[in-house]
């Protein structure tokens, strides 16, 4: 079974979530005793023919590795990986990594799609202006699901693409004349966004083995269910999706079975689907009809199409307070406070600098505060400016956004 029991029972507590993601500004609890010397896990997603995509976790590191293993290749290819000290994790296309957890949910029931390989892997993956977030919206929240209510941090599509997107940032995925796909970005339209990635144009990234993992994923897909027994299914599956009838994606499943496609994945999926977005890739399958073209048809617009991540910078002049540490940690717990609150992003301390004091022992003169900012930049900075002037900045005290430019933000 390639999903251990205990990662499959972990993947339900949000603790586990937070060491998993360490997502950018959150205070959740990193030294959490159960990963100290923990041993990890190995997820192994067979796509068909002996061609598997290894995910390695390591918890207490806060390691991640991504590999290929060809038929009889017993040592990874790495793809790429992830951690807090040198990540390279632009591995995947969305397309590449949907297509994987297709052909992996038909051979695994252990392993549905949308589930956890996509809920897992898609750290790896890079959006670029070709996808279409009507499709990749859908099946990354049904496979992250909804955590606890109490969750002090759960992993959502919105928190996903915030990691991902390469959209707007100067990132082109492009073929080379042998068919791979290779990504580049121009440095001077990525803002705050560097492309980390082992897929470079000349690049050592097994370029041969992902193409024929690939394949393997495909001929997984395709044989699911064979072209004659398409034809009995009319205008099922169409009429299934316009009205968005469940019960219309079980009576596609009763007539597959009757013409003898007996695929227990597809046809347990079709009657009873533990999310929508599991009757959408599945009719996508049995019909042949382009990847992703009927999960946007069944949900509509995402809601993340103008999603969009920016970042500020301050420059938190402290020196000369009675508890330079004290004020800076107040001013930027209330900053995080105001802006999670308000669904507008989040902040954290990300260094301070050191001066002499006339006895020549050395304090605190400033701290840095790292912004983050989601989807309405104007809100977000005039919430923050108006947090900060709360807290009496001294004139010393900067606030810029970062981008293509540092520009100033006037506080007063």
């Amino acid at each position: 079974m390639p999903l251990p029991a205990d990662l499959r029972d972990l993947l339900k507590d949000p603790s586990f979530w937070s060491a998993y993601e360490r997502p950018e500004g959150d205070d959740g609890d990193d030294d959490d005793e159960r990963w100290e010397d923990h041993p990890g896990w190995t997820l192994t997603a067979d796509v068909g023919d002996g061609h598997t995509l290894v995910l390695e976790i390591d918890i207490d590191l806060g390691m991640l590795n991504l590999g290929v293993c060809p038929p009889g290749v017993t040592e990874p290819l790495q793809l790429g990986w992830d951690d807090d000290a040198h990540p390279f994790p632009h591995a995947l296309r969305w397309d590449e990594l949907d297509l994987i957890a297709r052909a992996v949910a038909l051979r695994d029931p252990d392993l549905p799609h949308p589930g956890p390989l996509l809920a897992l892997a898609s750290r790896f993956v890079l959006l670029g202006e070709h996808d279409d977030l009507d499709a990749v919206t859908p099946l990354l929240a049904a496979a992250f699901g909804t955590g606890p209510d109490d969750a002090g941090y759960w992993p959502t599509a919105r928190s996903r693409l915030y990691r991902c997107d390469g959209r707007d940032r100067g990132v082109t995925w492009q073929r080379d004349d042998a068919g791979n796909w290779t990504v580049e970005q121009d440095e001077d339209q990525g803002g705050d966004f560097t492309l980390y990635s082992l897929r470079g144009p000349g690049s050592e990234f097994p370029f041969d083995a992902w193409r024929d993992l690939l394949a393997a994923a495909g001929r997984t897909v395709a044989d699911a269910v064979p072209a004659p027994a398409r034809d009995a299914l009319g205008g099922l599956p169409a009429r299934a999706v316009a009205d968005r009838d469940l019960s219309l994606a079980a009576q596609t499943g009763r007539t597959l079975a009757a013409v003898g496609v007996g695929h227990p994945v597809l046809l347990r999926g079709l009657a009873e689907p533990a999310h929508p977005a599991e009757v959408c890739w599945i009719l996508e399958t049995v019909t042949g009809a382009p990847q992703g073209s009927l999960v946007a048809r069944w949900f509509g617009p995402s809601a993340l199409r103008a999603a969009r991540r920016y970042r500020l910078g301050l420059h938190l002049e402290v020196g000369g307070r009675p508890d330079p540490r004290g004020y800076a940690t107040t001013v930027t717990r209330d900053l995080d406070r105001a802006l999670r609150e308000r669904g507008l992003g989040h902040a954290g301390q990300s260094g301070s600098s050191m001066r002499r004091d006339a006895s020549g022992g050395y304090v605190t003169h400033a701290v840095s505060v790292d912004i983050a900012v989601f989807d309405d930049l104007a809100a977000g900075t005039d919430l923050v400016r108006h947090t900060l002037l709360r807290h009496d900045p001294a004139p010393e005290t900067v606030l810029r956004h970062l981008g293509d430019t540092d520009a100033v933000v006037a506080l007063r």
